[in-house]
């Protein structure tokens, strides 16, 4: 199934199906559209559109915030439309008849039958002889699947330039991860990079496993080393966050290590944080609250793996505390 390039979101179904038959008249090529905010924050991250139109009742929304940072993390241009004022700072396109509906189907089309420039190529970290890389004392693991890109950002946005070394499983669809990528490299103070096979880990970098079809590792030799690992699906996934996970829960005994299962669907990671705060490592999960969907998190809570369950603009702060200090409580019921 082709991606759409054109995502429509109205609450009023009778609008969206004039819209998107609109812009099948107009050849603007495959279309989406969805009926709820927390289903236009998925199909947005699932199919990164090019162009994204917005009713201005979802605009008006408390939520909206959530939405539109995930639209500028993936670049998606945005249109909101509708009558009455629209509580953002976006101008609002009206529509009002059957010709401003055209009008507004001809602004997301414009040019989007162009010829496509080449896609950027995220440069992946090379790897280095072992002895430059310095003895870490502190990794960190995180994995986010549904609901992540903001996530990771608003995660790594804490981070310093001299973070410890970092190494992410992102779910996200084949194609997507240099844009995702790039982004946070923008934006973030460390670096941010695509996850290699054999690099020292060094501090200030991240490592990201996304929409690849390798698993990603970490590995002692001489000192600490990402790894790329062939293999079937884990938990329903390649990369899996469990077997970057137990990766860790591995090394545990060698060096701190602290991780974080973020928002998502299904229940990858949650073995496998079990088995690192088995190992002694400092374990966190985001909160229902702040999580688009609260799956992984909650099985990880539910099979014991989970120290503490915290919002989001938490999570990189108590990821960065030594954890002698952390708030490590073995035992410790959890809501």
């Amino acid at each position: 199934m082709t991606d759409p390039v054109i995502l429509i979101a109205d609450p009023n179904r009778t609008r969206r199906k004039l819209l998107m038959s609109l812009c099948g008249d107009a050849g603007a090529g495959a279309v989406a559209d969805a009926g709820t905010l927390g289903e236009t924050y998925q199909l947005a991250e699932l199919h990164m559109p090019k162009r994204v139109a917005i009713a201005a009742d979802f605009a008006r929304s408390s939520e909206f915030s959530a939405l539109l940072d995930m639209l500028k993390m993936i670049s998606a241009e945005l249109v909101v439309y509708g009558e009455g004022p629209a509580a953002t700072s976006y101008k609002l396109f009206r529509l009002d008849d059957h010709a401003a509906a055209v009008r507004l189907i001809a602004v997301l089309s414009a040019g989007l039958c162009a010829e496509k420039p080449a896609p950027l190529r995220i440069q992946t970290a090379r790897a280095a002889p072992a002895c430059v890389a310095p003895p870490q004392n502190k990794l960190l693991l995180i994995g986010a699947s549904t609901g992540g890109i903001t996530a990771l950002e608003t995660i790594l946005s804490a981070f310093p330039e001299d973070c410890p070394p970092t190494l992410v499983v992102q779910h996200i669809r084949p194609g997507f991860a240099d844009g995702l990528i790039r982004r946070l490299n923008e934006t973030v103070r460390p670096n941010v990079v695509a996850a290699g096979h054999g690099v020292p880990l060094r501090a200030g970098y991240v490592h990201i496993a996304a929409g690849n079809d390798r698993h990603l590792g970490v590995v002692q030799r001489g000192g600490f080393m990402t790894r790329l690992v062939d293999g079937d699906a884990v938990s329903g996934h390649c990369p899996s966050v469990d077997v970057l996970f137990e990766h860790g829960a591995m090394l545990a005994g060698k060096v701190a290590i602290s991780a974080a299962i973020l928002t998502g669907m299904g229940a990858d990671g949650a073995a496998g944080m079990r088995s690192l705060r088995a190992a002694g490592a400092y374990t966190v999960a985001q909160d229902k609250g702040s999580s688009v969907v609260w799956g992984m998190p909650r099985v990880a809570v539910e099979l014991g793996g989970v120290v503490d369950v915290l919002p989001l603009a938490f999570i990189g702060k108590a990821l960065l505390r030594d954890q002698a200090h952390a708030s490590y409580r073995q035992g410790r019921a959890l809501s």
